[in-house]
């Protein structure tokens, strides 16, 4: 799809300009966006107990002793809150969730952040306290891996609960210190994780383009393909199709010892047929044949295909002469039973068949060649002897020469 098309600007510019996809398209894109979401944070939850770990310990030895101790109670939750998410993020049976945790987490973590100040003393302490906040936001903005929407929900409605904690509980925020940090990292923090998500968008779109683009490629191919060895009026296999299965049979059979039977199948007088018929009821004829054929052809090695014109010619590994003349005769009597009419017909005023079997096991001298030209001539023999018959290809006994007493 173009930049061009009207349809990928419907879909392109107003689905990541305002982070909103349409409804089938979106849906797709969370769930993506949530299992990428889950992997990253996976990894981040190291990192960022990392970050917390060097921030707490930088505070606590900034700090003055006398808040050490309250502060260092009250963030470590922060911690905690940290580990049970990364925990969970480690289930994967919980990865749909991720977006509800990792929320409620980050809602928590800033919650807690933005209320410390207001329960320390001290000018010194409430700024390394406000410290924690940009961590706090940081993180969530630029680590967690929410959306934005998300995103930005946690943090403003964390900082309010932690406002509304402090003036409720403690003496208030110094909003002096609150503008310079939480309010301005915020706003950072919303651009940040709104043109990270833009990116992202663009990104999860433009490879669902590209992957649609190679599954309709590669169902093109595998129709081209399918066209190039299908008879486009039967549907059967083609001749081109049917040469490969047959060289590829007779080298298997010829390494396994196993027999390999060809029949010849060919419509009883159907010039005749389509002379009075029409050739579109030729044509309707032969689909009808082709649908019955294909039901000898179920196991794995066989093929049915078309051999040109009225003729059909069926391919059995691992078949010797009994069970290929039991074939051959159940293929007539089924032609026969389907009673299409056909008053050029003589013998019965119906289509029917004549089949030519041969069976031979390859050997090194033997080509795949003589094989079909033993089907051509048993069909040859089954025409002679009255069509709507078969007969099995036997070739023909070898001439002795006997010397006579003169040594001729």
């Amino acid at each position: 799809m173009s930049d061009t098309d009207p349809r990928s600007r419907r879909v392109v510019v107003p689905g990541v300009r305002w982070l909103r996809f349409p409804r089938r398209l979106e849906t797709e894109y969370r769930e993506y966006q949530c299992r990428e979401a889950v992997e990253g944070f996976r990894v981040n939850a190291f990192y960022i107990l990392l970050l917390y770990l060097l921030l707490i310990t930088g505070i606590y030895a900034l700090a003055p002793e006398a808040v050490r101790g309250r502060w260092l109670a009250t963030y470590i939750w922060v911690g905690v809150i940290v580990l049970v998410a990364g925990g969970l993020a480690q289930v994967s049976a919980l990865n749909r969730y991720f977006p509800w945790y990792a929320g409620l987490g980050s809602f928590l973590a800033v919650a807690v952040s933005m209320a410390i100040p207001g329960f320390i003393d001290g000018s010194v302490s409430v700024q390394l306290a406000h410290v924690s906040v940009i961590y706090a936001l940081v993180i969530v903005y630029a680590m967690v891996g929410l959306r934005f929407p998300v995103a930005v929900a946690a943090c403003w409605g964390g900082g309010l609960l932690g406002w509304w904690l402090s003036e409720r509980f403690g003496h208030g925020v110094d909003w002096q210190v609150a503008h310079r940090t939480y309010t301005g990292v915020s706003l950072l923090g919303m651009f940040l994780c709104y043109t990270s998500e833009v990116r992202d968008r663009q990104l999860f779109f433009n490879q669902r383009q590209l992957l649609r683009q190679q599954q309709r490629t590669q169902a093109l191919a595998e129709r081209l393909h399918r066209l190039s060895r299908e008879d486009s009026l039967t549907g059967l296999a083609n001749r081109r199709s049917f040469d490969e299965a047959l060289d590829r049979e007779w080298r298997r059979c010829q390494r396994e010892q196993q027999p390999l039977t060809i029949m010849l199948v060919d419509v009883d007088c159907f010039k005749a047929y389509n002379d009075h018929y029409g050739h579109l009821q030729g044509d309707r004829c032969l689909q009808q044949l082709s649908s019955e054929l294909r039901r000898y052809g179920r196991r794995g090695g066989d093929v049915v295909a078309r051999f040109g014109g009225e003729e059909f010619v069926l391919l059995y590994p691992g078949i010797a002469d009994t069970e290929a003349q039991q074939l051959a005769s159940r293929i007539c009597r089924s032609i026969r039973a389907l009673a299409m009419p056909h008053s050029c017909n003589p013998d019965t005023g119906e289509v029917t068949v004549s089949v030519g079997v041969a069976v031979l096991t390859p050997g090194p001298k033997q080509t795949a060649r003589a094989l079909l030209d033993a089907a051509d001539r048993a069909l040859y023999q089954a025409k002679q002897s009255g069509r709507d018959t078969w007969r099995l290809y036997e070739p023909p006994p070898r001439v002795r020469l006997v010397k006579d007493d003169k040594g001729l």
